[in-house]
């Protein structure tokens, strides 16, 4: 087993432990904190060197807990169901969980109409995902610079 996959292991333990436990580290929930338990920490090994099966393991051990946890923190009615499907989108599994998913919201190129738009649009979501979702992301896989193209279409630029 590599150092990613017993941490993940580790993380489902203490995740699988909390359902039922009476014990808190996050205040009255009685649940224990994904961020608390796991940390925003990257894999063991570089991303693009793991396993399908170990990147799943990873993505579901630790990826989705901690990202439904930033994600409720935001809005908890919104995001309640968090799951795959909100990064991945519906079709995930015909495209083998490739990303950007095509199915996602298409971020303008920076200083267009477009652009402009869904920022004066989403002003709030455009700040969640650039201050805690982009950074977050990248560390938990360990990329540098992951910009909202790591998970989102980009439409071109186009010129004018």
């Amino acid at each position: 087993m590599t150092g990613s996959m017993k941490s993940v292991a580790f993380g489902l333990v203490l995740l699988l432990g909390a359902c039922g436990g009476s014990k808190s580290t996050s205040g009255s929930t009685g649940k224990v904190s994904a961020i608390e338990a796991m940390g925003v920490t990257p894999p063991d090994s570089p991303w693009g060197e793991m396993s399908v099966a170990d990147k799943e393991f990873y993505m579901i051990g630790k990826v989705n807990p901690i990202m439904k946890e930033l994600f409720a923190a935001h809005d908890a009615e919104e995001f309640a169901g968090f799951d795959c499907v909100d990064c991945h989108g519906e079709e995930m599994r015909e495209i083998d969980f490739k990303m950007p998913a095509p199915s996602m919201y298409i971020v303008p190129p920076e200083g267009t109409p477009g652009h402009r738009g869904m920022l004066s649009t989403f002003p709030e979501m455009v700040k969640f995902m650039q201050e805690t979702v982009t950074p977050a992301m990248g560390k938990l896989i360990g990329v540098e610079n992951f910009t909202c193209a790591g998970c989102h279409p980009s439409a071109p630029k186009t010129k004018g």
